[in-house]
């Protein structure tokens, strides 16, 4: 009786089954054609009549077209009635199906692009890209020295996680469960409290293979994500900011809450040497994108690393700088688009943005409005006058996310660079046309 179950009504065998057994006899028609040979009687006297009918007396042609179209339905009904019971028994395997063919088949032949900076903006715009391309190296601040990480820096002598940690999320398969868990927060005990658990986990990868570098390869692999991230120098950084008024503040979490505009900002050690990987995919980018995130905290700490600003300089990718959506108290306090873009060529010099990338919606809800400006944060003015002196074309698009917070909307985002990236010429030997028209309507939609 459990056997009868197969034909339920909903599992879609029943009809591949039918399909089936009219391609074998199709077959079976075919071969007594060709051979003249009674085989089925009744079914196959009609059958042959039929192809009388349509190809007069070339009973050869015809009893070959019939076989290869019961091949045909034979192999198709194979198929889906294979298909239908996986998806019937093992329904989880069959849904973990779905992303790696389409990967293999799209998002490794999408545009190779390098994304420069940290914090939680950075992570915001690879949730949105990791739908195009897998082709995604993410290179990371790890000058972080507040919470978690801080005390793990301090601690354990490593690297500080949380920004890595951040976009590792940010890339992984199945991002929510993933986002949910490694975020969460220990709320008790007087050591674990405060810590959360993807960084203790990437403490314990880094404990288990002797270095941070191997600890967010493994890492990498345990969340299969899409590309790979990678800190922008293994050197235990050190931020120093100078300020208008001369006074010189040391440390990413003290410069954050600094209280007057930032004239200039340096990393110990000076010469921080970066990773050979990081140069190379540099080298190798279709694209590279600096931010969004904190300007003086996130992107430029990774301009100061030995050899990346020169690197992006040399590199014939396009290069595009997202400015962010709102200023930032302690960092950008009042500063115009233009103005950010300024402080990237101040300490990272000329020639490292093509496109500036900017949002022109207005923030609607005026309550989530009135808190920033309580905290003393604006929406970033668009200087278009500025911004052209400064040699950028300015891609001014709505791309506002308000729920909650005001921040990019990762795939509004995302849509903007892929069409910018797939409107250049020398991209396009990098992508056959049906995988870029497959991008540019998924970029629409």
């Amino acid at each position: 009786m459990d056997f009868m179950k197969w034909f339920y009504p909903g599992l879609g065998i029943k009809r591949w089954l039918a399909s089936g057994i009219v391609g074998f006899t199709l077959v079976s028609v075919g071969m007594a054609i060709i051979s003249d040979t009674p085989i089925l009687g009744l079914i196959e006297e009609q059958i042959k009549n039929v192809v009388l009918t349509i190809f007069g007396n070339s009973l050869l042609i015809g009893g070959a077209i019939v076989v290869f179209t019961g091949i045909f339905l034979l192999i198709i009904s194979f198929r889906e009635v294979v298909r239908a019971f996986i998806k019937a028994v093992f329904p989880e395997f069959a849904r973990s199906q779905v992303r790696p063919i389409y990967q293999e088949r799209l998002l490794k032949r999408g545009p190779k692009i390098v994304v420069i900076g940290g914090g939680t903006g950075l992570s915001v715009l690879l949730k949105g890209l990791k739908d195009y391309t897998s082709n995604i190296t993410a290179i990371v601040s790890v000058a972080d020295d507040g919470g978690s990480s801080g005390r793990l820096r301090d601690q354990l002598g490593m690297l500080p996680p949380g920004d890595v940690r951040n976009c590792m999320v940010a890339l992984a398969d199945k991002e929510a469960l993933m986002e949910k868990m490694l975020n969460y927060r220990f709320k008790h005990g007087d050591e674990l409290s405060g810590h959360n658990l993807g960084n203790l986990f990437l403490a314990a990868m880094s404990d288990m293979y002797g270095n941070f570098e191997e600890a967010v390869r493994q890492m990498s692999k345990v969340l299969a994500i899409r590309g790979k991230v990678i800190p922008s120098t293994l050197e235990q950084v050190i931020l120093k900011a100078e300020l208008i008024d001369g006074t010189i503040i040391k440390g990413e979490s003290s410069i954050s809450r600094a209280k007057q505009q930032i004239k200039n900002i340096t990393i110990e050690p000076q010469f921080a040497a970066p990773l050979d990987e990081a140069l190379e995919a540099i080298g190798e980018a279709d694209a590279i994108i600096l931010g969004p995130g904190s300007l003086y905290t996130s992107i430029i700490p990774n301009l100061l690393v030995s050899g990346i600003s020169d690197a992006i300089k040399d590199s014939k990718a396009l290069k595009i700088y997202v400015c962010n959506v709102m200023t930032q108290p302690g960092e950008t306090l009042n500063y115009s688009a233009g103005q950010h873009l300024e402080a990237i060529y101040k300490h990272g010099g000329y020639g490292l943005v093509d496109y500036i990338v900017v949002n022109d919606q207005p923030i609607s809800d005026k309550e989530l409005l009135e808190k920033y400006f309580i905290d003393g944060a604006e929406q970033v003015e668009i200087d278009f006058e500025n911004l052209t002196k400064l040699g950028v074309k300015v891609v001014a698009r709505p791309i506002l996310d308000e729920r909650k917070l005001v921040r990019h909307n990762s795939q509004a985002l995302a849509s903007v660079i892929i069409k910018l990236i797939l409107s250049q010429k020398k991209y396009g030997s990098n992508i056959n046309f049906i995988d870029r028209l497959i991008l540019l309507e998924k970029s629409k939609s």
